[in-house]
């Protein structure tokens, strides 16, 4: 059920404040903002999207996945076919249960949940390499192979005593999950939450063998995100259905009391529940790059963001600086109806005109070159460039391993694209123009993603070869190639 739209001050919200949040958010020189969106009381109050972004595009949400696979693990807690106290590894197909080393056999459900599996460290680079199977007299030929690997190392700790930020974690409690049900994880959300929530699609990136990360690649759109934060702040309802128990929300909010050795910020010490950090204000899912869904139920306030940042405090320290304090500002000073009004409409106006400034479109007449650097995948070895036709733009071919990727490079705006290769489809927008010293430069904003690629090529040399660059604003965590970033398959 799409959350109703209301203007600030119907809600008790001074729309000023909020117009300074947006303020304090563009003027830090770290952060980038794609979308933001918040509700108070089930009534979106404010929504901005900085073009190119959208409100329609889903966006990679890193790991506020977690909080969605949390929430399917809710789903079967409350329908009795699972307990936070279940051993994760029992139902792994594949597994021998009693072969498994005793901290294996030992780690729960809940531990999982709770970051508190007992490793000491991150252990994902385990199984990052989904090509061999670890030889275990405890694995056969029905295992998933990245389950195989994990499970060749055992925790250093006993399981339920010690934190850690662990994609391990949260990729074993997802294939309990599937086992339990017998589907996926996106099965097992449809029709008892995505479906009331009005939440129309949720791509997920998987492994090579069909199995959704859990821990990160989902993709959704923005005011879906504030839904998943809506749906907590009312303790699981939607309506007057009762999607998630209360129990199960009470649960996945409280902090475990374990320890984060390496908080990094303030809003990560405050404690880790069941998929939900605690913050200083409420809690959240929290993924990379800023991307959040945050849950206020002192302020009644749901709170979603998606952007591409290495400076996530930033994010909330703003909004506990601009937003909280804007919440019942107009009941608690004298009513000027006619100032509410101006502020809503100042801060609709802002809203609607927010972007991303393409580069500016310097002419350029084409070129073509065949050296490359930069920390994007180098399996990009070519580059040709040839314009559309005078101020239409250009034609940006890559080569990739030994196949044509192109794009349209928009001149003075977003122009939109999308490759396809290796069955994936990559959404693409671009803009850019020539650097003034012969050479050609571009931004290739993979738009359902927080990440941008920058392309510069060089002139050649008198007697040499010119070369392009491909570098990544922020590296993505899913590896240097723009394509694997995608969860659209062809």
């Amino acid at each position: 059920m799409p959350l109703p739209s209301i203007s600030p001050s119907a809600a008790a919200i001074d729309a000023a404040g909020l117009l300074a949040l947006v303020d304090a958010l563009e003027a830090h020189p770290g952060i980038e903002m794609h979308s933001f969106a918040i509700a108070r009381a089930g009534r979106v109050v404010a929504e901005g999207y900085w073009a190119p972004y959208a409100a329609e595009r889903p966006h990679l949400l890193y790991s506020v996945s977690k909080s969605w696979t949390a929430t399917a693990v809710g789903v079967l807690v409350d329908e009795g076919r699972l307990a936070l106290s279940d051993p994760v590894c029992r139902d792994l197909p594949g597994v021998d249960f009693a072969a498994l080393p005793a901290r294996w056999q030992q780690v729960t459900v809940g531990d999982c949940l709770r970051m508190a599996t007992g490793h000491d460290q991150e252990a994902w680079l385990w199984g990052s390499d989904e090509s061999g199977v670890a030889t275990r007299p405890l694995l056969d030929s029905g295992l998933d192979p990245m389950v195989a690997r994990i499970l060749a190392h055992e925790p250093e700790h006993e399981p339920g005593t010690h934190f850690a930020y662990n994609q391990v974690a949260t990729y074993l409690v997802a294939a309990a999950a599937r086992a339990v049900a017998g589907t996926s994880l996106v099965g097992i959300l449809r029709e008892r939450v995505l479906e009331p929530l009005g939440v129309p699609e949720l791509l997920w990136k998987t492994t090579g063998s069909g199995a959704e990360l859990g821990f990160s690649g989902s993709f959704a759109r923005t005011r879906d995100v504030l839904a998943l934060a809506q749906l907590y702040l009312d303790e699981g309802r939607v309506g007057d259905r009762q999607v998630l128990s209360p129990e199960w929300v009470e649960c996945a909010r409280t902090p475990s009391g374990l320890v984060n050795p390496d908080p990094g910020g303030p809003d990560w010490a405050q404690g880790y529940g069941c998929s939900f950090w605690s913050s200083r204000h409420g809690y959240r899912g929290d993924g990379a790059f800023g991307q959040f869904a945050i849950v206020l139920p002192q302020h009644r306030i749901a709170v979603a963001t998606t952007a591409e940042t290495g400076d996530m405090q930033a994010i909330l320290d703003a909004i506990w600086t601009h937003l909280l304090p804007a919440v019942d500002r107009a009941v608690d000073r004298p009513g000027d109806p006619a100032a509410d009004t101006a502020a809503d409409t100042a801060l609709a106006e802002r809203l609607a005109g927010l972007r991303i400034a393409p580069p500016p479109p310097l002419p350029f007449a084409g070129g073509q070159w065949s050296r490359t650097s930069g920390d994007v995948a180098q399996s990009y070895s070519a580059a040709r460039v040839r314009p559309v036709e005078p101020g239409g733009g250009w034609e940006l071919t890559l080569t990739r391993d030994g196949t044509d990727l192109t794009l349209a490079v928009g001149a003075g705006a977003w122009a939109e694209s999308e490759w396809r290769a290796d069955g994936i489809r990559l959404p693409l927008v671009a803009a850019g123009g020539g650097t003034g010293d012969g050479g050609f430069a571009a931004q290739i904003r993979l738009v359902e993603t927080p990440h941008t690629v920058h392309l510069r090529a060089t002139p050649a040399p008198p007697g040499g070869a010119g070369g392009f660059d491909l570098s990544w604003s922020l590296p993505p965590l899913h590896g240097p190639d723009p394509l694997r970033q995608s969860a659209r398959y062809a």
